[in-house]
């Protein structure tokens, strides 16, 4: 019986160790290099996580990360609040941890039909040339939870 070559099977075991541990790193590195082609340089830019049983979380938010026992605890479940200024250039980096999320800003004619998929950032870009108070929310049904996919974006004058 012949063992084989051991510096061969070493090489493709270093190679296999290399891409598992490397392909995160580069899956980060081209979405953030997507991220600043999309992105004009004088936009406000925030990130929303979709969540179905959360709702909208400021920021990235991996579904490891997005697990709790807040209904266990009775935490409340806080819906995140954005403030920019009259006239400036909005975008929003919208993400979901979990299931396919929708995205409604009524009042800026912002409208998602797509969906925003687990795992996949979609971008929605607006410019803020009114002043109030206005709520976004999911506009897809995404769980028994639905009702608090909800924010509100605060436009100072």
């Amino acid at each position: 019986m012949r063992t084989g070559n051991k510096k061969l099977d070493l090489f493709f075991l270093v190679v296999i160790v290399l891409i598992v541990v490397g392909l995160p790193f580069g899956i980060s590195y081209y979405d953030e290099y997507i991220s600043s082609t999309k992105v004009s340089p004088d936009a406000r830019q925030f990130t929303l996580t979709g969540h179905a049983e959360r709702g909208w979380l400021i920021g990235e938010a991996p579904a490891y990360q997005a697990v709790s026992f807040w209904k266990q605890q009775g935490q409340p479940i806080e819906k995140p609040v954005i403030q920019v200024s009259k006239g400036d250039l909005v975008v929003f980096k919208l993400t979901s941890s979990d299931v396919v999320h929708g995205f409604s800003l009524k009042d800026f004619a912002v409208f998602l039909t797509d969906g925003i998929q687990p795992g996949k950032a979609t971008y929605v870009s607006f410019k803020a040339d009114k002043a109030g108070v206005f709520t976004f929310s999911c506009n897809a049904i995404c769980g028994d939870s639905h009702q608090n996919m909800q924010g509100t974006l605060v436009v100072r004058a």
